[in-house]
C-alpha cells in the first residue's frame, strides 16, 4: 500500500491537491467504479469536476455520489448540475438533532488496482483546491494487497446500508426531491439576481446559526483547473536556527543521545517514533546544514558532529569529517587513559601494528603532515579540525631526543616506550631488557621498580594502570615478565631441573651407558647442571629464597635440606 499526503492552501508548491487527484483519477482506464461521500457541495466544485465526470461516464461502470444537506451547507446549483449530467446521486437525511452527515471520502475500484482518497475537502473549489485542507490518498492493488483489502471491506462494512441502497435516510436526487429540498429550507442558493455566483466562505455547515460571509464565485475560479495561487508571498521554504531553537537545543540533543543508546543506535530518528518533537527537530537539523550559507551555526554543528549525528549522504567532505571526528575522539580517549590530569595531549607514533595504539598514533602523524600543507595525507586542516586538535591541547612539535622537566610527562613516557618497542624489534633482543647503561635499560628498570612495589605496598599512585597494560603487553609479547630477576632464576632453575629429568629417564630405561659413549659431551653438561643445582641449594637458606625449594619440591629433585 502507497500513502500520499494531500496538502494544499499554503502556497502554489503543494500540487498534490484533491481536486487534481480526483480529476486524474475519473480519467485513468484503471477503475471501473466510484463513490464520493461528502457531507457539502457546491457550484465550484461540481462545475471544476464537470468535464471528468463526463469522461468517466464512458469508461466506468458506476459513478455514484452520496451528498449531506445538513446546515444549508449543500447549494441548489450543485445538485442541479449533477442532474445535468445524469450522475447517479443520493441526498443523505438524518432528522435527529445535533448529528451531522460529515464524511469527505471518495473511492475508486478496478480490477488491478483500488484508491481511497479521504480527508478534510467537501465537494466545493475551495475544498478541492484553495483552502488549507489535509488529506491521505491510499493506493493499493485490489486483489493482492492484504491490508488495502482489510481497509476497503471494513469501509465497506461501515456505510454498507449507503452501498445497497436500504438505509432509510437516503433518497435518489431527482428535481422533484430538489424542489422538495428548496421548500424545506435545506439549500442555500447561489445564483443571484446581479447575475453573481456566491458561497459561503467557510462551507463546512458546522456553524449554521451564524451567518457566513459570502464570497463571489469567478467564472476564473471555476474555469482554472487545479493548479492552485501563489498565496506564498511572504513564505518561505527556507529554514533558519532561531532563538527558540538555541533554546530547545541542549534539550534535544541529549534526548537525541538517549535515543541512539536505547533505540537507535544508527542516530536515524524513526519517523513512526513517538516523540514527534524529536522527529522534527532532527529533520529541521538535516535541512539546516543541507541549505549552506551557514544556516546551521557553526557551534551546533560541531556538538552534532560531536553526537555522531548522521548526516550520511550530504556530500564526500560532511563524509570526511565525520570519519575524522571519530578518529579525534580515539586521540581524546588514548590521553584520558594514558594521564588524564595532563594539561596537554600527544600520542607517538608507535612502530608494531599490535599495538593497541598503532593507528591512533599513526593518524596524528598523518593529521601533523597536513597542517604543514603536504598534500600526499590529505586536504589541510580545516578551521574545524585545527579548533578540536587545539581543544586538548595537542603537541604539535618536540624534539624526540630531548627528556627535559619541561615536556609534559605523558609525551616524554610514551616516547620511551617507542623507544622500548624498536629494541624488541630486533629478533635477538628477545626474552632480554636492555642494559641499565642505556637510557631505554634505565627507564624500563625504573618502571618495573615502580610496578613491583606499587603491588607490594597496594598503591595505585606510581605507575598507571594504562601504562602498566601497554608496557606489559609489551613484555609479555617479547618473553620478559615484571618480576625479570626473578624469571632469570627461576629459568635457570627449570632448565637445571630438566637435566635432571633427562638423566633420570635414561637410568630408567638402562640406556645410559649408551648415551655416554654416543654423546659424552652432552651428558657430562647434564650432569654439571645437576651438580650445581644441587650445591646452590644449600646456599638457599633464607625467606627470600623460599620460593626456589618449592620449584624443587614440586618437581621431586633431591636435595640436600638445610636445617637452619
Amino acid at each position: 500500500m502507497k500513502a500520499t499526503f494531500l496538502g494544499h492552501g499554503l502556497d502554489k508548491g503543494d500540487k498534490n491537491n484533491v481536486g487534481k487527484q480526483l480529476a486524474v483519477s475519473l480519467e485513468s482506464k484503471e477503475y471501473s467504479t466510484f463513490y464520493g461521500f461528502v457531507a457539502f457541495a457546491s457550484i465550484s466544485g461540481t462545475k471544476m469536476l464537470e468535464p471528468f465526470l463526463e469522461m468517466a461516464k464512458s469508461s466506468f461502470d458506476k459513478i455514484r455520489f452520496y451528498i449531506g444537506v445538513d446546515n444549508r451547507g449543500t447549494s441548489k446549483e450543485a445538485l442541479e448540475s449533477l442532474l445535468k449530467q445524469r450522475i447517479e446521486t443520493y441526498i443523505y437525511r438524518d432528522k435527529r438533532k445535533f448529528v451531522t452527515y460529515h464524511p469527505k471520502l471518495f473511492i475508486f475500484e478496478g480490477k488491478k488496482f483500488t484508491r481511497i482518497i479521504i480527508g478534510s475537502s467537501n465537494l466545493t473549489s475551495q475544498g478541492i483546491k484553495t483552502n488549507l485542507e489535509s488529506s491521505i490518498q491510499l493506493d493499493f492493488r485490489t486483489k493482492t494487497d492484504k491490508q488495502g483489502q482489510k481497509l476497503i471491506d471494513e469501509i465497506k462494512t461501515y456505510y454498507s446500508d449507503l452501498l445497497d441502497l436500504s438505509s432509510s435516510k437516503l433518497q435518489l436526487l431527482s428535481y422533484e426531491l430538489l424542489d422538495e429540498l428548496i421548500k424545506e429550507n435545506l439549500l442555500f442558493i447561489q445564483f443571484r439576481e446581479s447575475g453573481k455566483v456566491e458561497e459561503p466562505k467557510n462551507n463546512d455547515g458546522e456553524n449554521s446559526d451564524v451567518q457566513q460571509e459570502n464570497i463571489e464565485v469567478t467564472d476564473f475560479n471555476i474555469k482554472s483547473g487545479f493548479e492552485q495561487e501563489d498565496t506564498s508571498t511572504n513564505r518561505s521554504n527556507k529554514k533558519t536556527f532561531g532563538e527558540s531553537d538555541y533554546g530547545k537545543f541542549d534539550t534535544l540533543i541529549e534526548r537525541y543521545i538517549d535515543y541512539k543508546k536505547t533505540k537507535r543506535p544508527s542516530g536515524i530518528v524513526s519517523k513512526h517514533t513517538e516523540d514527534r518533537e524529536l522527529f522534527n527537530w532532527y529533520q529541521k537539523m538535516h535541512k539546516l546544514y543541507n541549505q549552506g550559507d551557514e544556516s546551521l551555526p557553526f557551534e551546533i554543528f560541531e556538538r552534532l558532529l560531536d553526537a555522531e549525528f548522521p548526516f550520511g549522504g550530504i556530500g564526500k567532505e560532511r563524509k570526511r569529517l565525520i570519519k575524522w571526528n571519530k578518529d579525534f575522539n580515539k586521540v581524546v580517549e588514548y590521553k584520558n587513559k594514558v594521564d588524564p590530569k595532563s594539561e596537554y595531549t600527544y600520542v607517538p607514533q608507535f612502530k608494531s601494528k599490535s599495538n593497541p595504539y598503532y593507528q591512533v598514533g599513526r593518524w596524528c602523524a598523518w593529521q601533523k603532515q597536513r597542517r604543514k600543507g603536504n598534500k600526499n595525507y590529505g586536504p589541510k586542516l580545516t578551521e574545524y579540525e585545527e579548533r578540536k586538535m587545539q581543544s586538548i591541547n595537542f603537541v604539535w612539535e618536540f624534539d624526540s631526543k630531548m627528556y627535559n622537566p619541561n615536556r609534559p610527562k605523558d609525551d616524554e613516557w610514551s616516547d620511551s616506550l617507542v623507544e622500548l618497542e624498536n629494541y624488541y624489534s630486533k629478533k635477538k633482543n628477545f626474552k632480554t631488557v636492555p642494559s641499565q647503561k642505556t637510557y631505554i635499560g634505565h627507564w624500563l628498570n625504573d618502571q618495573i621498580t615502580s610496578k613491583l612495589k606499587q603491588d607490594r605496598e597496594n598503591r595505585t599512585d606510581l605507575i598507571s594502570k594504562i601504562r602498566v597494560e601497554m608496557l606489559g603487553n609489551l613484555l609479555a609479547k617479547n618473553g620478559v615478565e615484571w618480576e625479570w630477576e626473578k624469571q632469570k632464576h627461576r629459568e635457570g632453575i627449570e632448565n637445571k631441573i630438566n637435566s635432571w629429568r633427562f638423566v633420570l629417564e635414561l637410568e630408567n630405561n638402562n640406556e645410559i651407558e649408551k648415551f655416554r659413549k654416543e654423546k659424552p659431551k652432552v651428558l657430562k653438561k647434564h650432569r654439571d647442571n645437576i651438580a650445581q643445582l644441587k650445591s646452590q641449594s644449600k646456599k638457599w637458606n633464607n625467606d627470600k629464597n623460599r620460593w626456589k625449594y618449592e620449584l624443587l619440591d614440586n618437581a621431586g629433585f633431591p636435595y640436600e635440606k638445610n636445617q637452619t
